[in-house]
């Protein structure tokens, strides 16, 4: 039991420095980001080099892409009309673009905090254990309000309950099934 004791302590804790450390980047991510907007040449290409590490900071924090309604003219009365990802276009010099973006760092930067803070809160861990098929679904990219997810989810719920109420009733016996199925591999 100590064993699996040790593990959750290390689980809880690079989680927490995980998202510590995302949530200190954010100076050194802004800044990069920023000099893409500086008449400074090499912040430019500083800038436009760590495009990915920009845009998976923000990913990786579970920030949402948003699209944004473009209009430009073609020449000769025609206008193409469309709708472009931020994403795409994080560095995009347009201040819409520019104004989403930063939003985007903004939000990337309290999703950290907010996900360090939760890393030592006992019912964040509760909750992530309580609803492992919808983690594990919405993860696989299902819909979380998806009658799959709640299928599988009261399944879960009443296999735990069952074995719950099987190991109070009768412990040696499923011990000895589990010790069983385990020295079988």
């Amino acid at each position: 039991m100590s064993n699996l004791f040790i593990i959750l302590i290390v689980v809880v804790v690079l989680h927490s420095l995980y998202n510590l450390i995302n949530y200190l980047c954010f100076p050194y991510i802004k800044n990069l980001f920023i000099g893409n907007f500086t008449d400074n040449a090499k912040l430019k290409i500083k800038a436009k080099t760590h495009k990915n590490t920009i845009l998976n900071y923000i990913k990786h924090s579970g920030v949402k892409d948003k699209y944004i309604p473009v209009s430009q003219p073609l020449g000769f009365g025609q206008i193409a009309n469309g709708n472009v990802s931020i994403f795409q276009n994080i560095l995009n010099q347009r201040e819409d673009f520019a104004s989403n973006a930063m939003e985007f760092l903004m939000e990337a930067k309290g999703n950290y905090w907010y996900k360090f803070v939760n890393s030592i809160n006992p019912f964040y861990w509760l909750r992530i254990f309580l609803y492992i098929p919808k983690n594990v679904f919405t993860y696989l990219g299902v819909n979380s309000d998806s009658i799959i997810i709640k299928i599988f989810q009261l399944l879960y719920w009443l296999i735990g309950i069952i074995f719950t109420i099987l190991v109070s009733v009768f412990p040696e016996e499923v011990k000895s099934f589990i010790l069983s199925i385990i020295n079988s591999f």
